[in-house]
C-alpha cells in the first residue's frame, strides 16, 4: 500500500528523500506549482487514462458524492530537471460530484495528485486510489481535531500530556461517529448543556 505524505510539500528535496529510500509516495499537486501544473493539466487533456475507476456514489451530511479516479504515466524527460530525481511517474485526477438530497445544488471539483509508483495493471492502480481516498479520511479527521476539538491552542512543555489530550480527542471523534450526528460541534455543545444526555449516551456505549 503506498504511503500518502500528508502536510509534505511537493518539492524536490522532500520526494528525492523518498524516492532515495526506496519508499511510495502519494502527494497533492496545487497550482502553485504552475509549470508543473500545467503540464499535468494538458497531460489529462490530451492522453487517454491509463487506469479509471468509478465508485459508487455515497451519502452522508444531506448530500450525495460521487469520486471518479484516473491516472496517467508521466515522462520524467517532459519535466524541469529540479524533478529529475525526484522519481514521478504517474499522475492521479480525482473528481468529486457533490449534490444536495433534495437535488437543488451540484458542485464539481477536481484534485491531482503525483506518485513515483507506476502501476503495472488495475489493481495497483486501485491501491492508488485508495491511498488518496484514505488520505482525505486523515485530513478530516485533523480538522475534527484542529477546528472541534481545538487541539492547536493546547500549549503545554509536557510530553506526557499532550499525548494523553491526543489520545483523548481521538476516543472523543470515535465516539461521537457513533452518534452520527450532523454536526459534532452542535452534539459537543449539546452534551455540554445537557449532562444526563452526556451519561446516557456514555452508557449506551459502554464507556460507563
Amino acid at each position: 500500500m503506498p504511503c500518502t505524505a500528508r502536510a509534505a510539500p511537493l518539492n524536490p528535496l522532500t520526494l528525492n528523500a523518498i524516492q532515495g529510500a526506496n519508499g511510495i509516495y502519494v502527494v497533492g499537486l496545487k497550482s502553485n506549482q504552475a509549470h508543473l501544473y500545467r503540464y499535468c493539466l494538458c497531460n489529462c487533456l490530451v492522453k487517454k487514462a491509463d487506469y479509471d475507476r468509478r465508485d459508487a456514489p455515497k451519502r452522508g451530511h444531506g448530500r450525495l458524492e460521487q469520486r471518479s479516479y484516473q491516472c496517467f504515466s508521466v515522462s520524467p524527460t517532459a519535466l524541469a530537471p529540479r524533478w529529475k530525481e525526484a522519481g514521478l511517474s504517474t499522475l492521479i485526477r480525482v473528481k468529486r460530484i457533490r449534490q444536495t438530497l433534495a437535488g437543488s445544488q451540484q458542485s464539481t471539483e477536481m484534485a491531482y495528485f503525483l506518485s513515483n509508483r507506476q502501476p503495472a495493471n488495475q489493481q495497483e492502480a486501485d491501491e492508488l486510489f485508495d491511498a488518496i481516498r484514505h488520505h482525505w479520511r486523515i485530513e478530516a479527521m485533523h480538522h475534527q481535531r484542529d477546528v472541534t476539538l481545538a487541539e492547536d491552542d493546547l500549549r503545554t512543555g509536557s510530553e506526557a500530556i499532550s499525548r494523553l489530550m491526543s489520545s483523548l480527542r481521538t476516543l472523543t471523534i470515535i465516539l461521537l461517529r457513533r452518534a452520527k450526528p450532523k454536526n459534532m460541534a452542535a452534539q459537543l455543545d449539546e452534551f455540554a448543556d445537557n449532562f444526563h444526555t452526556l451519561i446516557q449516551f456514555m452508557t449506551q456505549q459502554l464507556v460507563l
